[in-house]
Protein backbone atom coordinates (compact mmCIF):
# COMPACT_ATOMS: atom_id res chain seq x y z
CA UNK A 1 0.00 0.00 0.00
CA UNK A 2 1.59 3.46 -0.81
CA UNK A 3 1.68 6.12 1.17
CA UNK A 4 -1.24 8.30 -0.12
CA UNK A 5 -3.15 4.91 -0.21
CA UNK A 6 -2.73 4.35 3.70
CA UNK A 7 -3.58 8.10 4.00
CA UNK A 8 -7.32 7.77 2.11
CA UNK A 9 -7.81 4.48 3.95
CA UNK A 10 -6.81 6.66 7.64
CA UNK A 11 -9.25 9.12 6.41
CA UNK A 12 -11.97 6.38 5.85
CA UNK A 13 -11.10 5.28 8.91
CA UNK A 14 -11.67 8.42 10.87
CA UNK A 15 -15.03 8.98 9.12
CA UNK A 16 -13.46 11.84 7.04
CA UNK A 17 -15.49 10.31 3.36
CA UNK A 18 -16.49 7.08 2.13
CA UNK A 19 -14.06 7.31 -0.76
CA UNK A 20 -12.09 9.42 -3.15
CA UNK A 21 -9.60 9.71 -5.63
CA UNK A 22 -6.20 11.01 -5.82
CA UNK A 23 -4.13 12.20 -8.72
CA UNK A 24 -0.72 13.84 -8.75
CA UNK A 25 0.75 14.85 -12.36
CA UNK A 26 2.67 17.18 -13.80
CA UNK A 27 2.16 18.68 -17.38
CA UNK A 28 2.95 15.22 -19.52
CA UNK A 29 2.40 12.15 -16.54
CA UNK A 30 1.09 10.33 -13.82
CA UNK A 31 3.48 10.59 -10.76
CA UNK A 32 0.79 9.14 -8.31
CA UNK A 33 -2.91 7.64 -8.23
CA UNK A 34 -4.73 6.10 -5.20
CA UNK A 35 -8.15 4.95 -4.91
CA UNK A 36 -10.00 3.96 -1.56
CA UNK A 37 -13.39 3.32 -0.50
CA UNK A 38 -16.93 3.88 -2.19
CA UNK A 39 -18.47 6.42 -4.85
CA UNK A 40 -21.74 5.19 -2.94
CA UNK A 41 -23.10 3.77 0.84
CA UNK A 42 -26.29 4.64 0.50
CA UNK A 43 -28.51 2.55 -1.00
CA UNK A 44 -26.07 0.12 -2.18
CA UNK A 45 -22.36 -0.09 -1.90
CA UNK A 46 -20.61 0.84 -5.09
CA UNK A 47 -16.90 0.94 -5.13
CA UNK A 48 -14.70 3.83 -5.76
CA UNK A 49 -12.72 3.83 -9.25
CA UNK A 50 -10.22 5.88 -11.22
CA UNK A 51 -13.02 6.32 -13.49
CA UNK A 52 -15.91 7.66 -10.77
CA UNK A 53 -17.50 10.45 -11.98
CA UNK A 54 -17.80 13.25 -9.15
CA UNK A 55 -19.58 16.55 -8.40
CA UNK A 56 -17.19 18.72 -8.35
CA UNK A 57 -18.64 21.48 -7.13
CA UNK A 58 -17.63 25.03 -6.82
CA UNK A 59 -14.42 23.59 -8.93
CA UNK A 60 -16.69 24.69 -11.39
CA UNK A 61 -15.89 28.44 -10.64
CA UNK A 62 -12.01 28.06 -11.78
CA UNK A 63 -12.52 25.77 -14.07
CA UNK A 64 -15.05 26.49 -16.52
CA UNK A 65 -15.84 30.50 -15.60
CA UNK A 66 -11.73 31.08 -14.86
CA UNK A 67 -11.13 29.25 -18.31
CA UNK A 68 -13.91 30.97 -20.50
CA UNK A 69 -12.77 34.41 -19.09
CA UNK A 70 -9.05 33.35 -20.08
CA UNK A 71 -10.78 32.47 -23.52
CA UNK A 72 -12.47 36.05 -23.82
CA UNK A 73 -9.67 38.01 -22.63
CA UNK A 74 -8.93 41.08 -23.97
CA UNK A 75 -12.51 41.45 -25.77
CA UNK A 76 -13.66 40.92 -22.25
CA UNK A 77 -13.34 43.86 -20.03
CA UNK A 78 -12.97 42.89 -16.58
CA UNK A 79 -12.81 46.68 -15.65
CA UNK A 80 -16.41 46.88 -16.03
CA UNK A 81 -19.72 46.66 -14.71
CA UNK A 82 -22.16 43.68 -14.91
CA UNK A 83 -24.74 46.25 -16.28
CA UNK A 84 -22.57 46.49 -19.70
CA UNK A 85 -24.23 42.83 -19.96
CA UNK A 86 -27.29 42.35 -18.24
CA UNK A 87 -29.63 45.29 -17.98
CA UNK A 88 -30.73 44.20 -14.73
CA UNK A 89 -27.73 45.42 -13.43
CA UNK A 90 -27.65 49.05 -14.42
CA UNK A 91 -29.33 49.95 -10.60
CA UNK A 92 -27.21 52.12 -8.51
CA UNK A 93 -26.65 50.24 -5.69
CA UNK A 94 -24.41 48.30 -8.04
CA UNK A 95 -21.90 50.96 -8.48
CA UNK A 96 -18.33 49.97 -8.07
CA UNK A 97 -19.24 46.11 -8.94
CA UNK A 98 -17.07 45.07 -11.59
CA UNK A 99 -16.43 42.00 -13.53
CA UNK A 100 -13.02 41.53 -11.64
CA UNK A 101 -14.78 42.11 -7.88
CA UNK A 102 -17.07 39.07 -9.04
CA UNK A 103 -14.05 36.72 -9.76
CA UNK A 104 -12.50 37.94 -7.17
CA UNK A 105 -15.21 37.38 -4.56
CA UNK A 106 -14.82 41.44 -3.76
CA UNK A 107 -18.43 42.73 -5.06
CA UNK A 108 -19.98 43.16 -1.55
CA UNK A 109 -22.59 40.25 -2.78
CA UNK A 110 -23.62 37.82 -0.12
CA UNK A 111 -22.01 34.65 0.24
CA UNK A 112 -25.19 32.55 -0.17
CA UNK A 113 -29.12 32.50 -0.89
CA UNK A 114 -31.20 30.38 -2.16
CA UNK A 115 -31.96 31.58 -5.44
CA UNK A 116 -34.63 29.07 -6.24
CA UNK A 117 -36.89 30.37 -3.75
CA UNK A 118 -37.92 33.10 -5.79
CA UNK A 119 -38.88 31.31 -8.96
CA UNK A 120 -36.80 28.87 -10.59
CA UNK A 121 -34.53 28.78 -13.76
CA UNK A 122 -32.15 31.11 -15.56
CA UNK A 123 -34.56 34.23 -16.51
CA UNK A 124 -36.05 33.81 -12.82
CA UNK A 125 -32.80 33.72 -11.72
CA UNK A 126 -31.56 36.94 -13.14
CA UNK A 127 -34.85 38.91 -12.09
CA UNK A 128 -33.99 37.54 -8.44
CA UNK A 129 -30.05 38.26 -8.48
CA UNK A 130 -30.60 41.64 -9.57
CA UNK A 131 -32.66 42.55 -6.71
CA UNK A 132 -30.70 41.07 -3.95
CA UNK A 133 -28.58 43.62 -1.76
CA UNK A 134 -24.79 43.93 -1.07
CA UNK A 135 -23.57 43.59 2.22
CA UNK A 136 -20.23 45.28 1.69
CA UNK A 137 -18.74 48.21 -0.51
CA UNK A 138 -17.41 46.70 -3.62
CA UNK A 139 -13.51 45.78 -2.76
CA UNK A 140 -13.62 46.53 0.60
CA UNK A 141 -13.54 42.27 1.64
CA UNK A 142 -13.09 39.44 0.29
CA UNK A 143 -16.51 37.62 0.80
CA UNK A 144 -17.08 34.07 -0.88
CA UNK A 145 -19.97 34.08 -2.81
CA UNK A 146 -21.71 31.55 -5.20
CA UNK A 147 -23.73 34.89 -5.95
CA UNK A 148 -20.53 36.51 -7.98
CA UNK A 149 -20.25 33.09 -10.07
CA UNK A 150 -24.11 32.80 -10.54
CA UNK A 151 -24.26 36.49 -11.84
CA UNK A 152 -21.07 35.54 -13.89
CA UNK A 153 -21.85 33.17 -16.05
CA UNK A 154 -24.75 34.99 -16.92
CA UNK A 155 -22.12 37.28 -17.87
CA UNK A 156 -20.40 35.18 -20.47
CA UNK A 157 -23.55 33.37 -21.46
CA UNK A 158 -24.33 36.76 -23.10
CA UNK A 159 -20.96 37.15 -24.08
CA UNK A 160 -20.61 34.15 -26.11
CA UNK A 161 -24.18 34.43 -26.92
CA UNK A 162 -24.32 30.89 -26.26
CA UNK A 163 -25.19 28.76 -23.15
CA UNK A 164 -22.60 27.84 -20.45
CA UNK A 165 -22.28 24.21 -20.41
CA UNK A 166 -22.07 24.73 -24.87
CA UNK A 167 -19.21 27.45 -24.57
CA UNK A 168 -16.96 25.10 -22.07
CA UNK A 169 -17.59 22.12 -24.44
CA UNK A 170 -15.96 23.85 -27.31
CA UNK A 171 -13.88 26.16 -26.00
CA UNK A 172 -12.30 24.50 -22.82
CA UNK A 173 -12.87 21.13 -22.54
CA UNK A 174 -12.64 19.41 -26.03
CA UNK A 175 -9.22 21.52 -26.60
CA UNK A 176 -8.33 19.99 -23.24
CA UNK A 177 -8.96 16.62 -24.19
CA UNK A 178 -10.88 16.53 -20.79
CA UNK A 179 -14.29 14.63 -20.28
CA UNK A 180 -15.94 16.65 -17.77
CA UNK A 181 -19.28 18.24 -18.39
CA UNK A 182 -22.24 19.83 -17.07
CA UNK A 183 -25.74 17.25 -17.04
CA UNK A 184 -24.06 13.89 -17.20
CA UNK A 185 -25.90 10.91 -18.73
CA UNK A 186 -27.32 8.47 -16.04
CA UNK A 187 -24.37 6.18 -15.17
CA UNK A 188 -23.28 3.60 -12.42
CA UNK A 189 -19.89 5.74 -12.48
CA UNK A 190 -21.34 8.33 -10.52
CA UNK A 191 -20.33 8.77 -6.77
CA UNK A 192 -23.51 10.24 -4.66
CA UNK A 193 -23.83 13.13 -2.84
CA UNK A 194 -26.31 13.94 0.03
CA UNK A 195 -29.50 12.86 1.03
CA UNK A 196 -32.66 15.04 1.24
CA UNK A 197 -31.05 18.50 0.28
CA UNK A 198 -30.18 18.30 3.92
CA UNK A 199 -27.82 21.03 3.98
CA UNK A 200 -29.90 23.88 1.60
CA UNK A 201 -32.92 22.87 3.88
CA UNK A 202 -30.70 24.49 7.24
CA UNK A 203 -29.56 27.17 5.61
CA UNK A 204 -32.83 27.97 3.85
CA UNK A 205 -34.47 27.87 7.41
CA UNK A 206 -32.04 29.54 8.92
CA UNK A 207 -32.52 32.93 6.79
CA UNK A 208 -36.30 32.29 7.56
CA UNK A 209 -37.44 31.15 3.66
CA UNK A 210 -39.42 28.14 2.85
CA UNK A 211 -39.19 26.21 -0.02
CA UNK A 212 -41.57 22.90 -1.16
CA UNK A 213 -39.24 20.86 -3.95
CA UNK A 214 -36.20 19.96 -2.11
CA UNK A 215 -35.23 16.54 -2.89
CA UNK A 216 -35.79 13.26 -0.73
CA UNK A 217 -33.65 11.24 -1.89
CA UNK A 218 -29.86 10.48 -2.32
CA UNK A 219 -28.33 12.77 -4.82
CA UNK A 220 -26.70 10.79 -7.84
CA UNK A 221 -26.07 12.28 -10.98
CA UNK A 222 -27.49 15.63 -10.49
CA UNK A 223 -25.92 18.32 -9.04
CA UNK A 224 -25.42 18.93 -5.46
CA UNK A 225 -25.46 22.42 -5.29
CA UNK A 226 -29.49 23.73 -5.01
CA UNK A 227 -29.28 26.89 -6.95
CA UNK A 228 -26.94 25.23 -9.63
CA UNK A 229 -29.81 22.50 -9.59
CA UNK A 230 -32.81 24.41 -10.21
CA UNK A 231 -31.33 27.05 -12.90
CA UNK A 232 -31.26 23.74 -15.09
CA UNK A 233 -27.73 21.82 -13.87
CA UNK A 234 -25.82 24.59 -15.20
CA UNK A 235 -24.02 27.47 -13.80
CA UNK A 236 -21.52 29.07 -13.39
CA UNK A 237 -20.99 28.48 -9.55
CA UNK A 238 -21.26 24.46 -9.92
CA UNK A 239 -22.54 21.89 -11.64
CA UNK A 240 -19.50 20.47 -13.44
CA UNK A 241 -18.50 16.69 -13.21
CA UNK A 242 -15.50 15.07 -13.87
CA UNK A 243 -13.01 11.69 -13.13
CA UNK A 244 -9.63 13.15 -11.56
CA UNK A 245 -8.12 12.48 -15.18
CA UNK A 246 -10.80 15.19 -16.07
CA UNK A 247 -10.04 17.70 -14.07
CA UNK A 248 -6.09 17.03 -14.37
CA UNK A 249 -6.67 17.77 -18.59
CA UNK A 250 -8.76 21.16 -17.33
CA UNK A 251 -5.84 22.32 -14.77
CA UNK A 252 -2.86 21.52 -16.97
CA UNK A 253 -3.64 24.03 -19.12
CA UNK A 254 -3.09 26.38 -16.07
CA UNK A 255 0.76 25.76 -15.19
CA UNK A 256 2.18 28.29 -18.13
CA UNK A 257 -0.94 30.58 -18.00
CA UNK A 258 0.05 34.12 -17.99
CA UNK A 259 0.77 35.35 -14.18
CA UNK A 260 -2.03 38.21 -14.68
CA UNK A 261 -4.59 35.48 -14.85
CA UNK A 262 -3.57 34.23 -11.45
CA UNK A 263 -1.70 37.00 -9.27
CA UNK A 264 -2.91 38.26 -6.34
CA UNK A 265 -5.57 40.79 -6.82
CA UNK A 266 -6.36 41.35 -3.61
CA UNK A 267 -3.31 42.31 -1.63
CA UNK A 268 -4.57 44.24 0.84
CA UNK A 269 -7.27 41.69 2.13
CA UNK A 270 -6.76 38.73 4.33
CA UNK A 271 -6.31 36.41 1.45
CA UNK A 272 -5.07 36.04 -1.54
CA UNK A 273 -7.81 35.58 -5.01
CA UNK A 274 -6.65 35.48 -8.58
CA UNK A 275 -9.36 35.62 -11.40
CA UNK A 276 -11.60 32.79 -10.12
CA UNK A 277 -8.34 31.66 -8.37
CA UNK A 278 -7.46 31.29 -4.46
CA UNK A 279 -4.34 31.92 -3.80
CA UNK A 280 -1.89 30.20 -1.23
CA UNK A 281 -1.82 33.41 1.04
CA UNK A 282 -5.08 32.64 3.67
CA UNK A 283 -6.39 29.71 2.18
CA UNK A 284 -7.46 27.00 4.37
CA UNK A 285 -6.80 24.30 2.33
CA UNK A 286 -3.15 25.20 1.61
CA UNK A 287 0.03 24.58 3.67
CA UNK A 288 3.27 26.54 3.98
CA UNK A 289 5.41 24.28 2.12
CA UNK A 290 3.87 25.20 -0.87
CA UNK A 291 5.18 27.81 -2.90
CA UNK A 292 3.85 31.55 -3.17
CA UNK A 293 2.64 30.94 -6.78
CA UNK A 294 0.72 27.78 -5.56
CA UNK A 295 -3.12 28.21 -6.72
CA UNK A 296 -6.28 26.14 -6.18
CA UNK A 297 -9.82 25.97 -4.81
CA UNK A 298 -11.81 23.89 -3.28
CA UNK A 299 -15.37 22.54 -3.52
CA UNK A 300 -18.20 21.87 -0.74
CA UNK A 301 -18.92 18.19 -1.93
CA UNK A 302 -15.33 17.22 -0.82
CA UNK A 303 -13.36 18.59 -3.71
CA UNK A 304 -10.44 20.11 -4.60
CA UNK A 305 -7.38 20.88 -6.72
CA UNK A 306 -3.66 22.83 -6.36
CA UNK A 307 -1.41 23.68 -8.80
CA UNK A 308 2.16 24.57 -8.48
CA UNK A 309 3.14 26.58 -11.26
CA UNK A 310 7.43 26.21 -10.01
CA UNK A 311 7.14 22.63 -9.72
CA UNK A 312 4.78 21.86 -12.73
CA UNK A 313 2.65 19.86 -10.35
CA UNK A 314 -0.83 19.15 -10.30
CA UNK A 315 -2.88 18.06 -7.28
CA UNK A 316 -6.33 16.92 -7.70
CA UNK A 317 -8.16 14.85 -4.21
CA UNK A 318 -12.10 14.31 -5.23
CA UNK A 319 -14.10 12.76 -2.49
CA UNK A 320 -17.53 12.06 -1.92
CA UNK A 321 -17.14 13.57 1.93
CA UNK A 322 -21.10 14.74 2.20
CA UNK A 323 -22.62 11.17 1.18
CA UNK A 324 -24.81 10.35 2.49
CA UNK A 325 -24.61 13.39 4.89
CA UNK A 326 -22.66 16.13 5.57
CA UNK A 327 -19.87 14.94 8.33
CA UNK A 328 -18.83 17.23 11.49
CA UNK A 329 -15.37 17.18 10.32
CA UNK A 330 -12.90 19.71 9.52
CA UNK A 331 -12.41 19.39 5.29
CA UNK A 332 -9.67 22.05 5.15
CA UNK A 333 -7.40 19.80 7.84
CA UNK A 334 -8.04 16.77 5.72
CA UNK A 335 -7.19 18.55 2.49
CA UNK A 336 -3.99 19.93 4.52
CA UNK A 337 -3.02 16.65 5.37
CA UNK A 338 -3.41 15.92 2.01
CA UNK A 339 -1.31 18.55 0.69
CA UNK A 340 1.45 18.00 3.24
CA UNK A 341 2.22 15.05 1.81
CA UNK A 342 2.91 16.27 -1.22
CA UNK A 343 4.64 19.14 -1.07
CA UNK A 344 6.70 17.79 2.17
CA UNK A 345 10.48 18.44 1.59
CA UNK A 346 11.69 16.31 -1.30
CA UNK A 347 8.67 14.91 -2.54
Amino acid sequence: MTELEEFLAAEIQQGSFPGAVVLLRDADSATETAVAGHAVVDPEPVPAAADTLFDLASLTKPLVCGALVAAALPTLDLASPPGRYLPEWKASRYDGITLESLLTHTSGLPAWYPVYARGEGAAAYRRTLAAIEPEATPGGRVIYSDLNFLVLGDVLETHFSAPLDAAFASLVAQPAGSGARFLPEPTASAAATERGDATERRMAAALGISYPRFRTGVVRGEVHDGNAYRRGGVAGNAGLFGTAEDVWRLARGWLDSRSDLIRDRTPDLPEARGLAWQGRRGAGSAVDAMPDRAFGHTGFTGTSVWIDPDAGRIAVLLTNRIHPEARDVDFNAVRRRFHERVWRPGA
